[in-house]
């Protein structure tokens, strides 16, 4: 019979805990996990965490003066980002998601506690929207440099084979009898040995010996060398 492990802690008083902690987080402490998320979902994977160095310090220089930060955000509706147009858009919700956790930060230091979480609140929400966009974009990057190595792999696998491929098309007009090769089957039986040889003898341990006749014979309907030399050396039918 099995033994039901009993919680450490009652379901209400597991509830009662999290309401809790909930509840006592402090503005500053809800700010700086803002900030934690940015760095780790936005700068730290798609940027550097220089650029956050950068942008809290040009956002800090104009809070509290509302002519200089309507200029900054005039130098960021203007400026030429050299970036694809995804890190664009997603920079631009990042850098006014910086501008209110700040502009948080700073209400929330002249005791204006309604106005502190009204800000921290707007940023939490477009940080939600910016960590599911980020996430998008890196799984957009992942899927496509894993399309480019398997191409690159792909690639090195032909050119790898390619050997193989040149001396079976070279086997069919070697071996070919003198009225050409009467089918498929009889030229896979012909040449499995040589080729096998040569496989070993090059030592070109992706081809499998054992699968010989199966890769002859695909080949024979599909390579483009291998085929040309059956199409080339096979038996004529007339009539």
């Amino acid at each position: 019979m099995t033994k039901t492990t009993q919680p450490l802690f009652p379901p209400h008083q597991i509830t009662a805990s999290m309401n809790k902690s909930i509840g006592n987080t402090t503005v500053f402490e809800a700010i700086a996990r803002n900030h934690s998320m940015l760095r780790d979902h936005f700068f730290d994977s798609l940027l550097n965490l220089d650029e956050y160095t950068q942008l809290l310090e040009s956002i800090r220089e104009v809070t509290g003066n509302p002519a200089l930060q309507s200029e900054l955000e005039t130098r960021w509706e203007n400026e030429d980002i050299q970036r694809d147009e995804a890190i664009k858009t997603l920079l631009h919700h990042v850098r006014y998601a910086c501008l209110y956790l700040e502009l948080g930060s700073d209400a929330e230091a002249q005791k204006n506690r309604d106005r502190a979480w009204a800000f921290t609140n707007y940023a939490s929400v477009m940080i939600g929207e910016i960590i599911e966009q980020s996430a998008a974009i890196l799984n957009a990057r992942d899927i496509d440099s894993r399309a480019k190595q398997n191409s690159k792999n792909a690639q090195g696998r032909n050119n790898s084979i390619l050997p193989v491929k040149e001396e079976a098309a070279r086997l069919l007009y070697e071996l070919k009898p003198k009225t050409g090769w009467p089918h498929k089957t009889t030229a896979v039986t012909k040449l499995t040995k040589p080729l096998s040889e040569f496989i070993e003898k090059n030592n070109i341990p992706i081809l499998q010996i054992s699968n010989i006749e199966n890769w002859l014979t695909e080949w024979l309907r599909e390579d483009e060398h291998v085929n040309r030399a059956w199409e080339n050396s096979k038996r004529v039918k007339i009539g």
